[in-house]
This record gives structure tokens, sequence and C-alpha cells, in this order.
């Protein structure tokens, strides 16, 4: 079918962070913009609602179920049915490997941490771009979204300081505990802490209300403070230049004449003269393989190792705990391991009110039982400190084999062979660092299960010159107008929090693309 017309000027595939995040760049340069989601608001909604208790541990108790590597995040029952929705639909899997993605609306923005972080020069080195070229739409998605934390401390320059930065939330007492004993400088040059980055609004804006500190940020925060792409469709849907249509879930795309064809699996089709691609790494993957000829069997994947570590402050034991407070990243801290620009560790200390107790005492080298007597007694003084290794230290492989019309996608989880004495190292060196500022790293550190972390790249990466690389904005080498607007096209994972980097490379390709259709 030679198509003499088009659907809309560009369309978008996927509704999350990315999605939305490309969109905006392109409506308001005139673009009109045909989104596509596999997913619809009733079904979203659905999941949300219901009694307080289903909510939270499931209709089939499924959040007590024994520890299975995730993070409390991704072990709520919405977030789990999420996960499974997306493996299902997408024909995705892992092996050794949590593979994270979302067949929903807003895609993975309403089950993750929150936590953000931008990345500067080094992190991009090799990429072929500046970081002039992202500066902007930093600052641009920074302002959309609502992040609060602080501009003042140590780590506000690794954090980024493009856009306005609202005033950070109160953090709870053992946090403040670790923080009032930091100097700048005072535990090396190698390490800095400070107050965590997130993407939570301390005062009401644009229909959303302020944090009220209520604990309940796991389950999904009732009042929007905490940002989920599902704000952002409200506002473009109010555009006449963006149309956004339910449950249809892209399977394949096709060339014609002038663009490209998209078809979804409920037979419909829909044609543009370009397309985005922004359905979460794993998910782009499942959809673009097919594009490449003579695909290789297996493309490599790039992760973030992470791993969890609970840290005792003695000094507030005894003391009952806060009645008010949230769940999300309190503090944020960086490590140097290597020699490498490359080589260190970013990770959030936690505090664990709102965290579910299995989380903790399935890292105590004890009974569940005796864990969970012990844990209800040191609660108010205890912390859950995360660490991220930069995607060098990972070596998962994405392998992919044809089913039918479609593919079917195995992720086999795997670890740079030093990996382990990387971790034995930073260990070691934060040990000695929160003994010093007051608190005292318990047994039960732990490396999670690859994927945990879902901070994903490398698939298609920006800058490769083979089948499966894209220019500098994301365009498929060997598919003229189509573009990667997610994960999937960064070249490197650094051990920052990936997700506001993911947003503002989009806006850029979405701002380049709504140059392109001015030029035509």
């Amino acid at each position: 079918m030679n198509h003499t017309f088009f659907d809309s000027d560009c369309i978008v595939v996927g509704s999350g962070p990315a999605g939305v995040s490309v969109a905006f760049a392109l409506i308001e340069s005139g673009v009109h913009v045909l989104m596509l989601d596999g997913a619809n608001d009733a079904d979203t909604t659905s999941r949300h609602s219901g009694e307080p208790w289903k909510r939270m541990l499931g209709s089939e108790l499924e959040a007590l179920l024994p520890e299975d590597g995730l993070s409390p995040k991704l072990r709520t029952p919405v977030s789990r049915q999420i996960v499974s929705n997306f493996q299902q639909a997408c024909n995705v899997r892992g092996e050794g490997f949590v593979a994270i993605g979302a067949k929903e609306r807003g895609g993975l923005s309403h089950i993750w941490g929150g936590l953000v972080c931008e990345y500067d020069a080094g992190d991009i080195e090799g990429w072929p771009l500046s970081i002039k070229d992202m500066r902007s739409s930093y600052g641009v998605v920074t302002n959309r979204i609502g992040v609060s934390g602080s501009t003042t401390d140590e780590m506000a320059d690794f954090l980024g300081r493009s856009g306005t930065i609202l005033p950070a939330l109160p953090i709870g007492p053992s946090a403040v505990r670790l923080l009032e004993r930091y100097r700048p400088g005072s535990q090396g040059p190698e390490f800095g802490l400070g107050l965590a980055r997130n993407t939570i609004l301390s005062v009401a804006r644009d229909g959303r209300s302020a944090c009220d500190l209520r604990k309940d940020c796991l389950w999904g925060c009732k009042r929007g403070a905490i940002y989920d792409a599902r704000f952002d469709l409200k506002e473009l849907k109010r555009n006449d230049y963006f149309r956004l249509l339910d449950d249809a879930h892209v399977v394949d795309l096709r060339r014609v004449r002038g663009g490209w064809e998209v078809s979804t699996k409920d037979g419909r089709s829909f044609a543009a003269p370009r397309i985005v691609i922004a359905a979460g790494t794993l998910g782009t993957a499942a959809l673009l393989i097919q594009l490449l000829p003579n695909a290789p069997a297996e493309l490599p994947l790039l992760s973030s190792p992470a791993m969890a570590m609970p840290i005792l402050v003695p000094a507030r034991l005894g003391y009952l705990p806060p009645e008010k407070g949230y769940s999300l990243a309190q503090l944020v801290y960086r490590l140097r391991y290597g020699y490498d620009g490359r080589d260190f560790v970013t990770g959030a200390v936690y505090e664990i009110e709102g965290l579910p107790a299995s989380f903790f005492t399935a890292r105590l080298p004890l009974s569940r039982r005796a864990g969970t007597e012990i844990f209800n007694f040191i609660a108010p003084a205890l912390l859950v400190a995360t660490g991220y290794f930069p995607g060098t230290q990972s070596d998962n492989k994405l392998r992919w084999q044809r089913n039918g019309n479609g593919i079917s996608v195995v992720v086999r989880g795997g670890v740079k062979g030093d990996l382990s004495t990387n971790v034995d190292k930073v260990l070691r060196r934060l040990r000695k660092i929160w003994w010093r500022l007051g608190g005292l790293m318990l047994p039960g550190a732990s490396l999670a299960q690859p994927g945990t972390d879902a901070h994903f790249g490398g698939l298609f990466p920006m800058g490769l010159h083979g089948a499966h690389g894209t220019d500098q904005f994301g365009e498929l080498n060997v598919a003229p107008g189509v573009f990667v607007a997610d994960g999937a096209a960064l070249p490197t994972v650094s051990s920052k929090f990936v997700t506001l980097t993911i947003m503002a490379n989009a806006d850029r390709i979405g701002r380049h693309i709504a140059r392109a259709h001015r030029a035509a």
C-alpha cells in the first residue's frame, strides 16, 4: 500500500517520559503528532484504585512473597502487574535478568523512584554531541516535570543546575544525622554527599498538589506530587496539534512512499513521514530489530549493576519513628573507585519508613522470624543505601528470534569479571565512611539481579556506524525517517540516574525533527 496522504506529520510510539518529551518539542513548533499507546486510561486507573489493602498487598498477597531481588518499588502489586503485562505483550523475557518495561499509559514513570541527575561532559564522552547540546533540554524538562532538592550543597553541581529546582522537602531524622556530621571533603575528594534531587513537588503547581509527607509514595501518590508522564499527556491533549490513540499496540513498521507505515496488533495502520520510537529500551528493541538487514542474533545491552546495603544509626535507637515523611531518596552520594573518569558509583540513601520490612529482613543473616523481630526494634534507626555502577560493568546480551509474524526477545544477564572486586572495594570504603558519619553498615549488603536497575541503553547507540546504530539525533542508519528517542539510543550508561537524560535527549531529538519538518 502506497500512501497518498499521511495520518500525521509525525507518529510517536509510546506514552512514557521519552514519548511525551519528544511530543512537546514537536507540537510547540507546529508539528502535528499522533501518539500511539498500547494501553488506555481506564486500565491504568483500575490498577491504582480499589481497596487500600489490595493496592498495598495485592489481591493474592503477592507483596508478601519472599524476597526476590527486586527493589521495593518493583515489589508492589501494581509494579509487578505492569512489568508482567509488558513481558507477555512484547514477548520479552529474561534469563538471569529482570526484563523491565511497561505497556502502560505513561510508561514506567508511575512505578519509578523519581530520582534524577544530569549527565556531564565526562558522562557523554564519545557521544556524537556535546554537553552544550543537552543543557537547554535538561532545563526544559526539569522546569516541566517539577524537581526538588538543594542547589547549595556539595552535590548540586554533580546533580546538575539546569532549570529551576524547587525547595527540598524535609528529610528523615536518621538521614539528618548522617548529613549533619558530614563536611565537604572530609571523607576524601573521591566522596560526596548531599540532598537527593527528586521529581516530587514541595510546592503546588500546574494542578498538582505538594507532597504532604504521608509516606505512601510506593503505592502511587494520590496528590500528584510525584511526576508521572500521565500529567504531561493531559497537557498535550489540550493542544490541537496532538492526538492520542488508545490500545494501539504497534507490532510492525514498513516503508511506504515518502515515509513509514506502522501496524497495530488489532489490525489498524497509520502512516507519517517520520516515526519516533519511544517504547522503552526493551519494547523498542522488540519493534525495531526486525528492520535491521542481516540483524545480528545478539546485541549488547547496557545496564547499571546495582547493590543495596542496610545502615544502622545507633544514635537513633529507642526513638519512635517519625509521623511524617516520604519514601523517595533522602540523600545522594558519589564515590570514585578507579582511575578512569567513569569509574564511580552513584547511590542514594532512604529512610525505611514506607518501605516493606521484607526488603531488609531478607538481607540479614537470620531466620525470617528473628529478622522481623530485630527489624521492628531497630526500624527507627535504620536506613538503606543503594549504589549503581556504570554500564561498562554490565555484560548483558539481548538475543532474538523470529516467532510467526513477530519476534521473541531473551535478555541474558551478566556482569564483567572485575565487578565483584570493585563491589568489595566500594563496600569497604563505604563501611568506613558511614561509620565516621554515625552509621553502622550491617551485614547483608548484596548485588541485585541484572536488570533490577532499569537503567538500560546501548542497543541502537547514537554515533555507531553499523546496522543497529543511529546518528546524533537517534535516526536509525538503515531506516531514514525512523528515530529512537528512549534509552536504547544512549551510547553509554553512566552510574548516574538516567531518566532525566533520556527525557532531555528526547526533547533534543524532537526539536531536530521539528527543524527538519519546517525545512521540508
